[in-house]
């Protein structure tokens, strides 16, 4: 009976992080535009929260590969996409410091190269990987990122809805705060694969 309660109680416990989580992006994007009252241009509160949160998501399964050396390079190679990602976050600092795009050419030998280091090896990771219970968290992440927040601040959607009274603002709102909400349910993703790699290797 003990195990029960202290099991509803740490799931309560998880359930109020997630709440608390769940305001980051109210936060990064209120701040943004109440407080600094920007357009949430690149050098933004909304982009940096977005950029940190890659960082962390790319380390995450970098820290895991490091840590777990029979999955080292499949762990590697998920850690490649997410720093690709980040790396395409970055793109503006990368067109001013190099050249327009440039962000494209790390991205790509990043991924190329660790894709096709030991195969056999990547591909049992990647097994576990999706068969892990925090890959549907991690793929409805991606997916807000990559077709909803994309599909949902569309110009021509915002022109139809607000017609001669658009304004670019609300459009940016809209995008911006459910590309981070994106981010910030890949976050919480790739903090729990770190202690569910940890559960397996302890099993095994």
């Amino acid at each position: 009976m003990p195990e029960h309660f202290n099991y509803i109680f740490m799931k309560f416990i998880n359930f109020i992080f997630i709440l608390i989580l769940m305001t980051l992006p109210i936060i990064a994007v209120r701040y943004d535009v109440l407080t600094l009252h920007n357009n949430i241009p690149e050098q933004s509160l909304t982009e940096w929260t977005e950029e940190i949160f890659l960082a962390i998501t790319a380390g995450s399964f970098l820290f895991i590969g490091f840590t777990d050396t029979k999955h080292h390079h499949g762990l590697i190679l998920i850690s490649a996409f997410f720093f690709c990602m980040l790396i395409r976050e970055l793109d503006s600092f990368f067109d001013n410091a190099v050249f327009h795009g440039f962000w494209v050419y790390p991205a790509i030998i990043t991924a190329l190269y660790y894709s096709t280091q030991q195969r056999e090896n990547t591909l049992n990771t990647l097994y576990l990987f999706v068969k892990d219970k925090n890959f549907p968290i991690l793929c409805i992440g991606l997916a807000i990122i990559f077709v909803f927040s994309r599909l949902f601040g569309m110009d021509v959607f915002w022109h139809q809805v607000m017609g001669s009274d658009f304004q670019r603002i609300v459009k940016n709102i809209a995008e911006e705060t459910t590309e981070l909400l994106g981010y910030t349910i890949i976050i919480y993703a790739a903090v729990n694969y770190i202690f569910s790699f940890n559960n397996k290797k302890s099993i095994i």
